[in-house]
């Protein structure tokens, strides 16, 4: 394996765990993450509704992000691009909470999904794929 192969394995990898880990731990004490992190959302201006719709969802899209990431193949690709969609959705909802240090640990996450969606093309990969 080359270095860009083995360097697109590792953020695969990194961001593949990540990503399914954050589902697999929540799914279980799915009502419980539910109630925890609705609350930080009471002084926005997000509905309560759209706001729970959001969180019972997330685990679900997290885990699924995970898995078509650590597949790999064709699923890396849309896995990188959903989990970045995903973490966009989060930074949306922390900014709105004025979670400024919050924010920026999502924005390393978004770097690292640009970081690794980039890399796919250098590591031998084609756009038409």
């Amino acid at each position: 394996m080359t270095s860009k192969q083995l360097s697109q394995l590792i953020i695969r990898l990194g961001l593949g765990i990540n990503m399914f880990m954050h589902g697999l731990v929540r799914i279980p004490k799915l009502s419980e993450f539910v109630a925890k992190t609705e609350a930080g959302f009471s002084g926005t201006i997000l509905p309560l509704l759209l706001t729970k719709a959001f969180l019972f969802t997330l685990p679900f899209v997290e885990l699924s992000v995970g898995i078509m990431i650590l597949l790999g193949g064709q699923f890396t690709k849309w896995g990188y691009f959903a989990g970045g969609i995903t973490i966009c959705a989060l930074l949306f909802g922390t900014t709105l909470k004025e979670d400024w240090t919050g924010a920026g640990s999502q924005m390393v996450y978004v770097i690292a999904f640009y970081l690794a969606l980039r890399g796919l093309d250098s590591a031998g990969r084609s756009h038409s794929r």
